[in-house]
């Protein structure tokens, strides 16, 4: 189906644990019959959660999706290390020293707020020459890994366990299994996450640690939303198959390309924007008619009639006249 005239929008997906993003992907295309899609964020392979899919003109807009926050829940085991940062991988080292403290760990997570530098970790698609850092690490390579700047928004201690066995811990088809003697009593925190900038929760798991004079990696995590995106219109693939097979088209399952503006900086459209916009003209408005909040040069403002998405543009300025001056960096509709 050509993406120029099929059915265009967003279709929020709850990705199970075991399939990776791209999984996701090609089954969807096999259920819908479309071939052009992609997703705004990739999700590990044991990772849970909210994965936003884009179908035809929706992927044009998923470079916006950088500047959105978005929120996870994930457990943070203390006490050990891996090659993978999280449970999946091979056991690294175990720690020697006493495990943290419930007051101990909330006191050092708070300190991970606000523009962090994080190296990604090393089996990850993060790029290093043209090339993903796992595909090194695959094959015994090492790479000079530049920091990447993230923001922790918030972060919320919800549970906290300590001197677990690892074999409460340690998930039912992990290799860590092979050497779990080796292994001694874990702590485990549940942490809720939200950041922006593509925060690795794992590499978050592991600086912690390692600043508490421990060792770390990530255990299950699930992404509970990306910016207007959440688990609360999430659909599991088999729930797709199941509209579908009850008669539902592509387009009922869909959200419009307008729901990318939801709690966003965006502005409502006369007809007469409508038009200039659509014939590549920029257009001028009243600052009330924006919502609140500061604006810098070339902020990205949704340009919406109704519920559809028309332009995303680009603020420039005011005028000695007090007039917001627009101008369209992507036409869509």
């Amino acid at each position: 189906m050509s993406g120029n005239n099929g059915p265009s929008g967003f279709l929020t997906i709850d990705k199970p644990s075991g399939i990776t993003s791209f999984d996701v992907i090609r089954e969807l295309r096999r259920m819908l019959r479309i071939r052009k899609m992609g997703h705004s964020g990739v999700l590990d392979k044991p990772a849970t959660g909210v994965l936003v899919v884009g179908i035809n003109r929706a992927t044009r807009l998923f470079q916006h999706f950088a500047g959105f926050e978005k929120s996870y829940t994930g457990e943070f085991i203390l006490g050990m290390s891996t090659t993978t940062d999280d449970l999946a991988g091979e056991l690294s080292a175990v720690s020697e020293q006493p495990l943290p403290t419930r007051e101990q760990f909330a006191a050092m997570l708070a300190q991970y707020t606000g523009e962090l530098q994080q190296i990604p970790p090393a089996f990850s698609l993060t790029k290093v020459g043209g090339r993903e850092l796992y595909r090194y690490a695959l094959a015994g390579e090492e790479v000079e890994v530049q920091p990447k700047q993230v923001e922790v928004i918030s972060s919320e201690l919800l549970d906290f366990e300590s001197g677990l066995d690892p074999k409460d811990v340690l998930w039912e088809d992990s290799q860590l299994l092979e050497r779990i003697d080796e292994i001694g009593p874990l702590a485990r925190a549940r942490v809720r996450v939200l950041g922006r900038g593509g925060v690795y929760i794992r590499s978050l798991t592991r600086d912690v640690a390692a600043d508490l004079g421990s060792l770390g990696c990530m255990g299950r995590l699930r992404r509970e939303s990306v910016g207007p995106f959440s688990l609360d219109d999430a659909m599991r693939l088999e729930d797709v198959a199941a509209r579908l097979e009850e008669g539902a088209t592509v387009e009922d399952l869909l959200e419009p390309l307008g729901a990318i503006a939801n709690g966003q900086a965006s502005l409502q459209l006369d007809a007469q924007q409508c038009g200039m916009l659509r014939n590549g003209m920029g257009i001028r408005c009243p600052r009330k008619a924006l919502p609140p909040g500061s604006y810098g040069e070339g902020d990205t403002v949704f340009a919406l009639d109704g519920r559809e998405l028309v332009a995303v543009l680009q603020f420039h300025g005011v005028t000695p006249q007090g007039l917001v001056e627009l101008r369209p960096e992507k036409v869509l509709g």
